[in-house]
């Protein structure tokens, strides 16, 4: 059997511990899922009554049996009461940025994305150079959204899932009315490279310097036709794919 449990209980692990490790003063988001009644060296087995979604710190602290079975228990109870706001910093800093919003790819092009003449994606570069990015999620709900500024996320509590491995390198922020916001970042080191992961795009023609970090962005707005999407943009009844924007001050305005 396989140590990482399946789709359906890393997410309910995930959500019961308010998205963050319930370790007091911890609050990591960055989880993985440590088997602790029975433990997995005793039994091989997924039953989420007796797992909990920790840090990578307190995770090995747990495994070498840091916290007793009764401590873990009231952890999990103390995770479901208290879940707040959810924090992460992306560490993936670099100075040679494409932004991807869906299929919609942009370089050199400070903002990716506007809607109503405010911007949606976009990238500032810091005093040392590096291009941060920055995403203010989409949303028909008056509820408060997900956002991301200068590779800083911020969460406000009670997503319906919120994904974020300890690769740091994904974020994936769903709600109940079908918002969702997901983020990876992909190093591209040649044009064979931007052609394997973006196929139909071009990619062979584009004007870029390698290596390049890719920063991709997908975004659904529940109850809309407006989706940055992994083969296509939607916006209304206009569909887009592949379009390449190089060196705009902004490449797609909406409204």
């Amino acid at each position: 059997m396989n140590r990482t449990p399946g789709v359906p209980i890393r997410r309910l692990l995930r959500k019961e511990v308010g998205f963050g490790c319930p370790i007091a003063g911890c609050g990591n988001p960055y989880l993985s899922y440590h088997h602790f009644d029975p433990p997995w060296h005793v039994e091989q087995h997924h039953n989420p009554e007796g797992m909990i979604a920790l840090c990578g710190t307190h995770h090995p602290m747990a495994d070498a049996g840091a916290f007793t079975v009764e401590q873990l228990r009231e952890l999990k109870e103390y995770g479901r009461r208290h879940a707040g706001e959810v924090k992460g910093q992306f560490q993936w800093m670099r100075k040679n940025v494409l932004t991807v919003a869906g299929s919609i790819f942009g370089y050199e092009t400070p903002i990716l994305v506007e809607v109503a003449g405010q911007p949606v994606i976009w990238l500032n570069r810091d005093e040392e150079g590096y291009l941060l990015l920055n995403v203010n999620m989409l949303s028909i709900s008056t509820e408060p959204r997900a956002r991301i500024e200068d590779n800083m996320w911020i969460t406000p509590p009670n997503p319906d899932d919120l994904e974020s491995p300890p690769s740091g390198r994904l974020l994936q922020v769903k709600y109940s009315n079908g918002d969702m916001v997901k983020v990876e970042f992909f190093d591209l080191l040649s044009p064979e490279g931007a052609v394997l992961r973006y196929p139909d795009a071009g990619a062979d023609t584009w004007p870029v310097s390698y290596p390049i970090l890719a920063a991709e962005v997908h975004m659904k707005v529940g109850g809309t036709n407006l989706e940055f999407g992994p083969r296509d943009t939607k916006i209304g009844t206009n569909v887009f794919r592949n379009l390449f924007m190089s060196h705009c001050g902004v490449g797609l305005s909406i409204g």
